[in-house]
């Protein structure tokens, strides 16, 4: 449980400012006129966060930021506006909570698998959306703001403003918490793919059928880069359209607003639900594949995988002549650790290597479990001189840093050799193990190479 201290007490405020802004922001740009209708409400998907991090103490700190949003629109003379925005202000508290712990109950997830996707829309969008609109909508009337026959559609539509801010928001913040820090490679794509966004919708508002261009854009970026930055991208092109459409002409001009209001909100909720939907169904195809793929002790890639990766490499050196090193080791006298300490030590001498191994290969190259003990690294595109040298170094790097056992050296003998015109993969593996087997007959904890 996150106690107030002053660090947690200055993220919260931070929190509440930036709902407060984030709302100021919304109501500026995504007000339709006469009926000053929003149709993307940001803050709420901010207050779920809030909550969901934070929990019951983010309340105080979303009902002021709500308060201070709301107050100004509320203001009305001869009515009682400080209530009315009391009110106002209790809904938009009131729908975080619910919704965060429903999502916490039904759909609580790292977003890696659509079997997510319905109950958090259900639970955490559409219950808490249709209890705080109908309390909005309802004082509202009361207050003389809106007629009496306005509260069901009001309700509705605050119903897809809210629910657009969760869908928006809350898959980021889950995102950010498990994915690990992006390459440059990635920050490059998806800039390119916002770039390319953000020009077709603009281009829409001047030939109205390139808006269903989209959505195809959308999906090949949903194979191509990472949910946070998918969503992100996402975000730009909501935000775009609904302001455009505001302060524009709607792209879906009808003969009356309220219908043109409808099909704008029917046509972003599909593409949110649909991107969101694929790209929720690709990330559980990858996991799937990366789990038959990883070893599960520790977490290197397995025998299966070895076998793709190689015939991608024979391949590529058939095609091309691009040379490839193989490296095989294992550990030396194993069998006397677990012997002497147990198994359970010698899983984490296991664990320990491998972690050790992975942080002194490049990213390119890959470590691979191929037997109890024994392992493979795959340099692609290297030659044996260059190969050679990052054996010598993993060698000696294994022997000075790894102390999973207390007051015991730990050591590993090695066979390297790069790929021949002859080899196939059978070859080359018996080639290098029997490299590896004279680094054991020479007295271990040595490098053979050939």
């Amino acid at each position: 449980m996150i106690s107030l201290n002053l660090k947690n007490f200055a993220l919260l405020t931070l929190g509440a400012t930036v709902y407060y802004l984030i709302a100021l922001f919304g109501m500026s740009i995504f007000s339709f006129h006469p009926s000053n209708i929003t149709l993307l409400w940001l803050p709420f998907g901010i207050g779920v966060i809030l909550v969901h991090h934070f929990g019951l103490k983010a309340l105080p700190f979303i009902f002021v930021g709500s308060f201070f949003a709301n107050y100004g629109g509320m203001v009305h003379e001869g009515n009682h506006y400080i209530i009315h925005t009391l009110i106002a202000s209790f809904a938009d508290t009131l729908a975080p909570i619910i919704s965060s712990l429903l999502i916490k109950r039904y759909a609580d997830g790292n977003f890696d698998t659509i079997k997510i996707l319905l109950p958090f829309t259900f639970y955490g969008a559409l219950i808490p959306t249709l209890i705080s609109g109908m309390i909005i909508s309802l004082n509202l009337a009361l207050g003389g703001y809106i007629s009496y026959s306005e509260i069901y559609g009001l309700t509705a539509i605050l119903m897809f403003a809210d629910g657009l801010g969760l869908f928006l928001l809350y898959p980021v913040y889950r995102s950010f918490k498990i994915l690990s820090k992006p390459t440059i490679k990635v920050k490059q794509t998806a800039l390119l793919y916002a770039i390319l966004a953000f020009a077709l919708v603009w281009l829409s508002f001047h030939f109205h059928y390139l808006i269903f261009l989209i959505l195809p854009l959308l999906l090949i970026a949903s194979f191509r880069i990472r949910m946070d930055f998918l969503m992100g991208i996402l975000s730009i092109v909501i935000i775009e359209i609904i302001a455009l459409s505001a302060n524009n002409t709607n792209i879906f001009s009808n003969s009356t607003q309220i219908e043109s209001i409808l099909m704008l909100i029917t046509y972003l909720i599909s593409l949110v639900f649909v991107i969101m939907g694929i790209s929720l169904h690709h990330t559980e195809l990858i996991t799937t594949i990366n789990l038959t793929n990883t070893d599960n002790l520790t977490q290197t890639k397995n025998g299966k995988a070895y076998k793709e990766r190689i015939s991608e490499l024979l391949s590529m050196y058939e095609r091309y002549q691009t040379p490839f090193t193989l490296l095989l080791f294992d550990i030396d006298d194993f069998k006397k650790i677990n012997d002497t300490y147990g198994h359970r030590i010698g899983d984490i001498v296991l664990t320990d290597l491998c972690a050790l191994v992975q942080k002194n290969i490049r990213n390119n190259d890959t470590l691979f479990r191929v037997g109890g003990e024994e392992f493979v690294i795959l340099f692609p595109n290297t030659v044996l001189y260059d190969a050679k040298d990052v054996a010598e170094k993993i060698r000696i790097v294994v022997e000075e840093n790894l102390n999973s056992i207390d007051n015991k050296s730990i050591t590993i003998s090695i066979g390297i050799s790069e790929v021949d015109i002859k080899d196939t993969e059978d070859s080359l593996y018996r080639r290098v193990d029997g490299l590896l087997y004279q680094s054991k007959h020479n007295g271990k904890n040595r490098v053979t190479a050939e």
